[in-house]
């Protein structure tokens, strides 16, 4: 009899991993909007940096490039003074000196500046705003004109003019005083017989006494008078757009006003057929009236 054996059972094999559906998507991709997105955002910060890293090395070359110069100039029979400020600060003084002197702190020194006597005339203003590295470094520095206080006694002539920056003057006597403000800011303290101030941008402060006649204007920007002393004879005030504040001394004033816009802020009121008169016109911005 013959034995049969059976032969052995087959071994299952690993499982089949499941076939995915049809049109299953796979790993995705940065789409071409991110990878842009994130290149602008490397191309930015890196801009940020190299910024960053060049103003610290801008300041620095700066402190570095500073130069302190001095000149002097004999000045005689001076009766007027013309200064023009385009751009850095300069403040005007009166002291007990023999000459003129203007002293600069900048990255040219005085170099570019004018300084120099015409006639009776004394000529000061800043270098072109692009002149000696001003356009890298800021503007034209600081400045200090000191002159010979005996000019306060002559009672000078004076035209003020900014385009930029700052000018400040100290106590200054005049007899007949422009002042002009096309940008950045003018402050002038002192003595005026006469008063003309023309505000087109920025910011000016006047205070002054004993003036006698003003005719004031703003066409943008603030003009900030005060007077004092003996009450003025006679003022115009003229507001096309801006602001003027006007304060004069304590007094009897014939107030007028034509306001055909903006407003008019008059705090003193109004005494008709006084002899000194005050003309307020206002076709924009603002305009107010004190006693002080």
């Amino acid at each position: 009899m013959t034995t049969v054996t059976p032969p052995a059972p087959p071994v299952p094999g690993p499982p089949t991993p499941p076939t995915p559906p049809s049109g299953a998507p796979g790993p995705s991709r940065p789409s071409n909007a991110a990878r842009a997105v994130s290149i602008v955002a490397i191309v930015l910060g890196g801009i940020v940096v190299l910024g960053t890293l060049g103003s610290a090395v801008l300041s620095t070359l700066t402190i570095g490039a500073i130069r302190s110069e001095s000149r002097t100039l004999e000045v005689a029979d001076i009766d007027e003074l013309d200064v023009e400020v385009a751009g850095g600060s300069l403040r005007v003084v009166f002291a007990d000196v023999d000459a003129a002197e203007l002293s600069v702190e900048s990255v040219a020194g005085a170099t570019g500046w004018t300084f120099e006597q015409d006639g009776h005339e004394l000529r000061v203003s800043t270098p072109d705003r692009h002149f000696g590295g001003a356009w890298l470094f800021g503007d034209n520095g600081r400045a200090t004109l000191t002159l010979p206080a005996s000019l306060r006694t002559t009672a000078m002539d004076a035209s003020l003019s900014v385009a930029g920056g700052s000018l400040t003057v100290h106590d200054g006597v005049f007899r007949k005083l422009d002042a002009e403000t096309d940008a950045g800011s003018l402050d002038v303290t002192g003595t005026a017989r006469s008063l003309t101030a023309e505000t087109n941008a920025g910011d000016a402060t006047l205070r002054l006494a004993d003036v006698e006649t003003g005719e004031l204007s703003v066409s943008a920007g603030r003009l900030t008078t005060v007077l004092s002393g003996g009450s003025p004879r006679r003022l115009t005030a003229d507001v096309s757009a801006g602001a003027l504040d006007l304060t004069v001394p304590d007094g009897d004033y014939d107030v007028s006003s034509d306001v055909s816009a903006g407003g008019f802020d008059n705090r003193i009121g109004s005494d008709p057929g006084a002899s000194n008169t005050i003309r307020v016109e206002v076709s924009a911005g603002s305009a107010s009236l004190r006693a002080g």
